[in-house]
């Protein structure tokens, strides 16, 4: 990947800085950008209960084992209007969350004395790869860490972010077709990845909610090819779903590269479907992806609700895709060819009722 500084998401920015008034306790804003090594598409929610999500991919057979990134991790102590102040200084921490997971974060300096609001530092994070907790490659493996941010003492009135989380996904070359599509499902909230939902049903047997509430449906475009390539991308959401907001999928959908974030409406969304509001499909029209470079769309999306039960698809399975066209096609006609691992690719979330 070249390098490039990712800026913060729009939508992250406004929430942080927009809406101060609302602000319960003081809490630290957090923010990442690329430094040294190969870049991440980040989607920076830095505020607190909102995640960081850092996107790298490594175009090869297999993971590389070692040292391979760098990000730096800004923070900054901004005032509450509403909830206690917290007794400063108060100690942040900065943790790798759980043991034995292949990706391991390193944050330099790791501890800090938060002084009251104006206060500001930054912390280098290390980013390798231990190749002893990884199993057998293969194509759009994704490997994650989590770096937490935590306060000392606990309950210091002093909020945080609760984790910012990093992605890896192995991109193995095909000699046939060198763009890369790829189709996943993460929770909104925290960016964790989903294969499986638990759907919540009522006493009369009709369908409330899933929990977790809000997804986004992904899709994941890689350019392994010798130069720019240009497409329109459709990302699929299964019947029974439908975009946050309501149909709105201008509104829902967020885009992003390893510049930042890309305000979809320069794309020329469109969505089409059965003519309801369930089981849109959004096309982003025009992507223009450099050499080596990738590109994220994510639909905030839910189940619909009020319908039975029994109408739940019989295999327990829910369906959502991705899929390249021709440029300003509208995401209409043939597929485009050829692209790897297929054209449109498909995501499975299987589902318990509860």
């Amino acid at each position: 990947m070249r390098s490039r500084i990712t800026r913060v998401a729009l939508a992250a920015l406004g929430l942080v800085f927009a809406s101060t008034s609302a602000f319960a306790n003081d809490q630290v804003v957090s923010t990442a950008t690329n430094l040294a090594g190969r870049n991440a598409i980040i989607v920076n929610n830095g505020v607190p209960s909102g995640t960081i999500q850092l996107w790298y991919t490594y175009t090869g057979n297999s993971f590389p084992c070692g040292a391979f990134s760098q990000f730096n991790l800004a923070l900054q102590d901004v005032t509450g209007s509403k909830g206690q102040t917290p007794a400063y200084p108060v100690e942040l921490n900065l943790a790798q969350s759980g043991n034995g997971t292949p990706v391991q974060l390193s944050p330099s300096p790791d501890s800090f004395s938060v002084s009251g609001p104006g206060w500001s530092d930054s912390s280098t994070v290390n980013v390798s790869i231990d190749c002893s907790n990884l199993g057998t490659p293969y194509d759009g493996q994704d490997i994650v860490g989590n770096l937490n941010e935590q306060t000392v003492p606990a309950g210091a009135h002093l909020d945080t972010i609760s984790t910012v989380q990093v992605h890896i996904r192995l991109v193995i070359p095909s000699p046939n077709a060198c763009l890369k599509l790829y189709s996943f499902q993460t929770a909104q909230d925290t960016g964790t990845l989903l294969t499986s939902v638990d759907v919540v049903a009522n006493r009369s047997g009709s369908v409330k909610s899933t929990n977790p509430g809000s997804l986004s449906v992904d899709g994941l475009v890689v350019n392994t090819c010798p130069t720019s390539q240009s497409f329109d991308l459709a990302v699929g959401l299964d019947p029974k779903w439908q975009t946050i907001p309501n149909n709105n999928p201008g509104n829902a959908t967020f885009t992003y590269d390893i510049n930042g974030e890309i305000d979809p409406s320069n794309l020329g969304v469109v969505a089409f479907g059965s003519g309801t509001p369930s089981g849109e499909t959004t096309c982003l029209r025009n992507v223009v992806l450099p050499v080596g470079d990738s590109f994220l769309a994510t639909v905030h999306s839910a189940i619909l609700s009020g319908f039975s039960v029994s109408s739940l698809p019989a295999d327990k399975d829910f369906d959502f895709s991705a899929g390249l066209y021709n440029a300003g096609s509208s995401c209409s006609g043939t597929p485009l060819s050829p692209v790897s691992p297929s054209n449109p690719v498909s995501s499975v979330m299987t589902f318990t009722v509860h």
